[in-house]
């Protein structure tokens, strides 16, 4: 018996651990393959995502179509390829899964990427931050847009803590109103204007002051004859986009 166990040591120690033959070329010609695959999918997500950019600057109302544009880059993978001398005979389903990832976040990229400045601007100005101050040669008082915590809904609330604005503002020639709001885009203002009592009637143009917001100053007698005040901003920037934003009225005492 003891051998048989001396024969069976032995022979464990006989034993040489032998790594399989690495075959230089075909690893090379396997990370050949990939590099290459990856560097051209990397390219067709470029040019559909430049394609995709245009046809949403073109129309925002064409997003839809981009995504699709984009969606049909993955497809057509598959027909590039062999223009491109990428073989693709060796891929699995882990290749394919990674190529597709690879094009798709490659493609939302450069679109979202094109959309926005200094290449392109689709979003409209924004207006907020809107305060009138009122003044009687004595006291000034503000009146912000803004929301209310016990109803959520904007708006008029007077800064020194009154709820109501009612009281404030009249029509006489002694009473000075001024509109201030934070105007801002992107791209850049190119305009901002203002409008009082209809949307339709004179826009003044504002000035941006100390604070870097977009103010109009005007007189009570302005609006003599109004029972509120109402009035619209009208921004645009530099790329053609445009806002029209008009907060609640608010009382006028006559």
């Amino acid at each position: 018996m003891a051998k048989k166990r001396k024969k069976e040591k032995k022979q464990e120690e006989e034993y040489e651990f032998k790594p399989p033959e690495f075959n230089e070329r075909e690893f090379l010609t396997k990370e050949l393959r990939d590099t290459r695959a990856a560097i051209s999918t990397v390219g067709v997500a470029v040019l559909f995502g430049i394609i995709a950019s245009v046809v949403t600057i073109l129309s925002s109302g064409l997003v839809g179509l981009a995504f699709i544009v984009g969606i049909a880059g993955i497809f057509s993978l598959k027909f590039l390829y062999p223009i491109m001398r990428v073989d693709v005979s060796g891929f699995t389903k882990k290749n394919w899964a990674g190529t597709v990832a690879t094009y798709f976040f490659t493609f939302l990229a450069i679109w979202v990427l094109l959309m926005n400045t200094p290449f392109a601007d689709l979003t409209d100005p924004s207006v907020e931050n809107v305060t009138v101050w009122v003044s009687d040669g004595t006291v000034l008082t503000g009146i912000a847009y803004k929301k209310s915590e016990s109803t959520g809904a904007m708006t008029w609330m007077r800064m020194d803590n009154n709820a109501s604005p009612e009281g404030l503002i009249h029509t006489w020639s002694g009473y000075t109103i001024n509109i201030t709001a934070q105007v801002a885009d992107s791209g850049g203002i190119a305009v901002a204007e203002i409008s009082l009592n209809s949307s339709t009637s004179s826009y003044y143009l504002m000035i941006k002051d100390s604070w870097g917001n977009f103010a109009f100053s005007f007189t009570g007698d302005q609006i003599s004859g109004q029972s509120v005040l109402t009035f619209f901003i009208h921004a645009k920037d530099k790329h053609g986009n445009e806002r029209l934003f008009s907060p609640g009225s608010i009382p006028v005492l006559p």
